[in-house]
């Protein structure tokens, strides 16, 4: 028997090398991990700087808050602590009850007369027409908001100099 030199279709292919594949897996989970905790990070930062808002027409009596810049519609507020310096206190929150249709500006000064003002005074312990360091400043619904039958008024106390308040303007036998 003579040998017969083998033929290079018998010779089977050396054996590829794959890549370690715990290597690949560790890299992504290290990815997804940076990103999950960019995203944990990001979170947190705006929960800390919106920590304080509130929704304006969730004020309620009694709390304090600084009034936001512009004239557009108001939809949240930044509370204070009533010792630390604020622009505003709530002292009256109510409903309009003066006709089912929007409130124009004099319908509302109708409504402040008759429901916030005698407020004021409850609060404070100090009449309105008197009171030289402080005013009336009130939230009142957005046409969509009216809409949607809100008639909430929230009622707020701000200093008529506009300087800070450093405490609460309740009357100590207020109610």
């Amino acid at each position: 028997m003579t040998d017969t030199p083998s033929t290079p279709a018998d010779i089977p292919p050396p054996p590829v090398e794959t890549p370690a594949a715990p290597a690949a897996k560790r890299s992504d989970k290290l990815r997804l991990a940076l990103i999950l905790g960019g995203i944990v990070a990001f979170l947190a930062i705006v929960l800390f700087l919106v920590r304080d808002n509130q929704s304006a027409g969730d004020l309620a009596v009694g709390t304090c808050f600084d009034e936001p810049a512009g004239d557009a519609d108001i939809s949240t507020v930044t509370r204070q602590e009533c010792i630390e310096a604020h622009d505003a206190e709530v002292f009256h929150v109510g409903e309009y009850t003066e006709g089912s249709d929007y409130p124009i500006s004099l319908a509302l000064d109708r409504y402040l007369d008759g429901a916030c003002v005698p407020a004021f005074a409850t609060y404070t312990g100090e009449d309105f027409d008197t009171s030289e360091d402080l005013t009336i400043g009130y939230f009142y619904p957005s046409r969509d908001g009216w809409d949607s039958g809100d008639r909430t008024v929230t009622c707020y106390i701000v200093r008529s100099d506009e300087a800070k308040l450093t405490e609460s303007v309740k009357a100590a036998t207020g109610s």
